[in-house]
């Protein structure tokens, strides 16, 4: 009987933190990827500004969503000017643009 209840308590501990891992893992602020068209413009109104796109290229597929999210932090400390809007969708379209695309890699 205390083996049953042992059972159920693992069982039940292991479906919680599946649930919370899920649940950190995804993304709701920047949701779905905006469109190639979308994704350059920003990149080239917001990004471009500073530095070139061969920067962002080679960041490309290198960097989580946490990672572009500190990244971004860090340029709007530097003087990048973002709404929370804009951010979420760069950080949505730098993790969801495949190594070398033509988006930032032209």
């Amino acid at each position: 009987m205390v083996r049953t209840k042992k059972s159920k308590l693992y069982l039940f501990l292991l479906l919680v933190t599946f649930a919370l891992v899920s649940a950190c893992s995804a993304t709701p602020e920047t949701g779905e990827a905006p469109s190639e068209a979308v994704c350059s413009a920003i990149i080239d109104a917001k990004c471009v500004r500073c530095h070139y796109k061969t920067r962002i290229c080679g960041a490309l597929g290198t960097k989580s969503s946490r990672q572009w999210k500190k990244t971004l932090k860090f340029m709007i400390k530097q003087g990048a000017q973002l709404t929370e809007d804009e951010k979420n969708k760069v950080i949505a379209c730098l993790i969801s643009l495949p190594t070398g695309s033509n988006v930032v890699c032209q």
